[in-house]
């Protein structure tokens, strides 16, 4: 074992090379002058004792190489030997290293690329205190399995007191706050929180501190912790921020508090501010909007907090029938909730990617293998003159590793542009997309990544050098006699690996194609061209239901009126946009409760034709369906099927609740479908009622234009709405089309990465068949030439390279096949309208890789069937 003292000098032998020399010098010299002293007290004179010091050390070089041997750097003298020796074989063939070095960087960079993605979402640490403890807790409707929703503010007041399993309970209302800048009115999200939410997280604020008990008495309650993300932004990262009064609501709010990167529960919040039940909310039991979390005891699991609060359940649907009758809890784990929607693409495309690395090791091994077979009288003479076969293979690996290590220093680079490339094209609800980077464990990653691929590339030459016959390869034909019989069996197998991975890949990259081009044709039941939306929170600047009303009919008017408008509307929940305003109502039809939900919406006359929404049957809202008329209703087509499949809905009645208690209403008019919640989601039963009827302060105005151009038509709606009110903050104003587009992101990021590792790997698959055709067809250049000679014409040769070439994609892709049928199940959740095992995408995916192979085969055929038969029987 080594000394402490030797493993500095090991040190110090890689970062002061020449003082470690100095230092073996002087040992030599101390030892030297030792031997001599012992002679000269011996007898001899100065000379001899110098003479006879020198012959029982064998001389300075013997003892200063069993120095080194001593101290362990003999090893790293041989590493170096053989660095440089692979530089040189390198700079030999440079065209070979660059090909070598550009495939490893676009397997390595890719994969390191898709791995920080991977890392930064899924497996990089929550900023939350051991979150598998945190429990997000969710009502349900019995009667519709899979439905999921917050909770009312009575139900979780209850939940809280009775629970046994949770340490403690907090809930977030979800709010926005105004707040007056310089460039104009803004708002920010802002959630109201209970007591207890933020020791639940576990997470501590960045700057300041979170709330306390003081903080949830009534006048105690004006202050607020700002989001990372807001702060930084807005405020500019300003730490005197904390302490400072902000106007908010015309309020003034005391910031006490900054929290850390990351950290935006329940729903990306700017802020956060103390929640305080008034007695009216807790008598709502209908109004479910409350994100309730909660953290584990100790001792307790997730099943058995279902129990206890399943129990808590039946307890209310006892005590309160009429609103709690089909009310169930579910509870999720908050991992779960965060990531459980993205784990498995980004898992695929993990996968994916990591197909694509394995056809470049392979093409690379090929690459390696033909340079070995080229290399055979080269390792048989060092074999002869003493090199062993673990002398051979560090030689070999050496070589391999410094080819990763390059092929890695340029895939980083590749790697930073595919990170900043994910961050541009994965869709806007990606969690924690601003924490993508190449830290830490991303960059260990690729260096055991970069170990990993000089195994699996330098393996197959290292097995063909250390299995060398001597006479055989020392003999001027050994080429074309030994190695390549091998190399051609081995660079075959190679290949058909490379086409079974590509045409996984392609069907899986061709399933995906056809799902997105399936729901770019679905009917979504609304026109998006044309047509712009604006939100609005128009609750405290308009209190009464009449100030409200007249504030929509001024709206719409003015809007109406403005320049290359073609007609203006309101609703109250927006076609692909957030839920602001949306409500959904248990229904009773004609006197009879139903099973199911229906989405309801206040909306003008106008809305329908803005979207150009059609009218199946019956009439528009009109200026008479006021709030002293006839409480009336518009369906649309899947209720009206729903409940009367073979009658007519209109004249109708039906009984449900907006923004209050139930009122029975009468439908006047059948609309088509149209698709909320994207365009994979069937159009839920919805019932739409007039805004004069039903006077929301949710509103979001849409405005469709003549020609067509919704953005050019943005500032004009802006300056009108602000001209109406200054203090009130337009939210947002967007097009349809970009609503649109952004629901569309999820699907076009998946298809747009997988597809471009499909070409990745068709492109190194086609590079594979033709360079180990290329080789096949000038090692085999002696036989084609007696061929020709014997009679065979070029088409024959032709044929014979092509075919050759083919059986090894039918083999390929026959492997291929069956791997693509086990695989694609895996996207299953991410198709529509389309099943994992689509005849088309299998027979598309296998002609356009036979395509590719043919093509990839015709260069070397064609030079093959153009050889001049006597110069190739002359060739050896």
């Amino acid at each position: 074992m080594l000394s402490v003292s030797g493993t500095l000098r090991k040190l110090r032998f890689f970062l002061q090379p020449g003082a470690l020399e100095r230092d073996l010098n002087d040992e030599i010299q101390f030892h030297l002058e030792m031997e001599q002293a012992a002679h000269v007290r011996a007898g001899k004179d100065a000379a001899e004792a110098r003479l006879l010091a020198l012959r029982s050390f064998g001389g300075q070089e013997r003892y200063k190489d069993e120095s080194r041997e001593a101290l362990g750097l003999r090893y790293f003298d041989d590493l170096r030997r053989d660095a440089r020796f692979a530089l040189r074989t390198f700079a030999r063939r440079p065209g070979a290293t660059t090909v070598t070095v550009v495939t490893l960087a676009l397997g390595i960079g890719a994969t390191t690329a898709i791995y920080g993605a991977v890392y930064g979402v899924l497996l990089a640490p929550l900023p939350y205190s051991d979150p598998e403890r945190i429990i997000t807790v969710w009502q349900s409707n019995e009667r519709v399995a899979g439905s999921r929703e917050e909770l009312s503010a009575p139900n979780f007041l209850d939940l809280q007191a009775r629970s046994h399993t949770f340490a403690t309970l907090a809930a977030a209302e979800p709010f926005s706050f105004d707040y007056e800048s310089l460039e104009g009115a803004v708002r920010f999200r802002n959630a109201r929180v209970t007591e207890g939410f933020f020791p639940i997280l576990g997470t501590r604020p960045l700057l300041g501190r979170t709330f306390q008990r003081g903080d949830f008495v009534a006048g105690q309650d004006r202050v607020v912790v700002l989001s990372h993300r807001l702060w930084t932004g807005r405020f500019r990262s300003d730490s005197s921020i904390v302490g400072r009064t902000l106007v908010l609501d015309s309020v003034p709010q005391t910031v006490i508090g900054i929290m850390p990167r990351g950290f935006e529960l329940p729903r990306r919040e700017d802020l956060w501010s103390p929640k305080i039940f008034t007695e009216e909310e807790r008598q709502l039991r209908s109004a479910a909007y409350y994100s309730v979390f909660g953290r584990l005891r100790p001792n307790a699991s997730i099943e058995a907090a279902e129990r206890d609060l399943d129990g808590i359940a039946s307890q209310l649907a006892r005590e309160y029938p009429r609103t709690n009758a089909h009310v169930g809890i579910t509870l999720v784990r908050l991992p779960d909730l965060l990531l459980g929607g993205v784990r498995r693409a980004l898992l695929v495309l993990l996968g994916a990617v990591g197909c694509v690395l394995l056809i470049a090791c392979a093409n690379v091994a090929n690459l390696q293998l033909a340079a070995a077979v080229r290399r055979q009288r080269e390792f048989a003479i060092r074999s002869a003159i003493g090199a062993g076969r673990k002398r051979l293979t560090r030689q070999l690996l050496t070589e391999s590793l410094l080819l990763a290590l390059l092929g890695a220093a340029a895939g980083i680079v590749l790697a930073q542009f595919g990170i900043a490339a994910i961050r541009s094209v994965a869709p806007p609800d990606l969690p924690r997309i601003e924490q993508l980077s190449l830290g830490g464990p991303v960059l260990l990653f690729a260096l055991g990544l970069t170990i990993v691929t000089a195994l699996l590339f330098g393996l197959a030459p290292v097995i063909r050098a250390t299995r060398l016959n001597l006479q055989q390869n020392l003999a001027a034909d050994s080429q074309a006699s030994t190695g390549g019989v091998h190399k051609r069996r081995l660079g075959s197998a190679l290949v058909v690996a490379e086409v079974a991975l590509a045409l996984v890949l392609l069907v899986g990259a061709g399933l995906l194609g056809e799902s997105f081009a399936s729901l770019l044709k679905v009917d979504r039941g609304f026109r998006a061209e044309g047509v712009s939306a604006a939100t609005l929170q128009a609750w405290s600047y308009y209190p009464t239901s009449a100030a409200r009303i007249a504030f929509v009919k001024e709206a719409t008017t003015r809007l109406a009126s403005l320049p290359g408008v073609e007609n203006a509307g309101m609703t109250s929940s927006l076609p692909l946009s957030d839920r602001i305003g949306q409500e959904s109502a248990g229904l009773t039809v004609d006197g009879t409760a139903t099973e199911k939900e229906v989405r309801v919406a206040a909306c003008t006359p106008g809305y329908f034709a803005t979207l150009r929404i059609p009218f199946r049957r019956g009439r528009n809202f009109g200026p008479e369906d006021d709030s002293a008329s006839l409480p009336v209703a518009i369906v649309n087509e899947t209720l009206a099927r729903q409940y009367w499949p073979a009658g007519e809905a209109i004249g109708r009645r039906i009984t449900f609740a907006f923004l209050g208690r139930p009122i029975t209403r009468v439908i006047v008019g059948v609309v088509g479908n149209v698709r909320h919640d994207g365009l994979h989601a069937d159009p839920p039963p919805t019932v739409y009622i007039p805004h004069a009827q039903g006077a929301t302060g949710a509103v979001h105005l849409v405005v469709s234009t003549t020609n067509g151009d919704a953005q050019q038509i943005i500032p004009a709606i802006k300056r009108e709405l602000t001209s109406m009110n200054r203090a009130m903050p337009v939210s947002d104003v967007v097009t349809l089309e970009s609503l649109l587009d952004s629901s569309l992101r999820e699907r076009r990021f998946n298809l747009s990465l997988l597809a471009a590792f499909a070409i990745a790997a068709l492109v190194l698959a086609a590079v594979g068949i033709y360079g180990i055709m290329s080789s096949v067809t000038s090692e085999r250049t002696h036989e084609i030439g007696i061929r020709m000679a014997l009679g065979a014409d070029s088409g024959a040769v032709l044929m014979m390279v092509l075919r050759q070439g083919l059986v090894m994609a039918a083999v390929g892709v026959a492997i291929g096949l069956l791997g693509a049928a086990l695989v694609t199940r895996l996207l299953r959740d991410m198709l529509f309208q389309v099943t994992p095992l689509d005849p088309l995408a299998f027979l598309l995916s296998v002609a356009v890789l036979f395509a590719v192979s043919a093509l990839a085969c015709l260069a070397p055929a064609n030079r093959a069937a153009r050889l001049d038969p006597a110069r190739a029987i002359r060739q050896e």
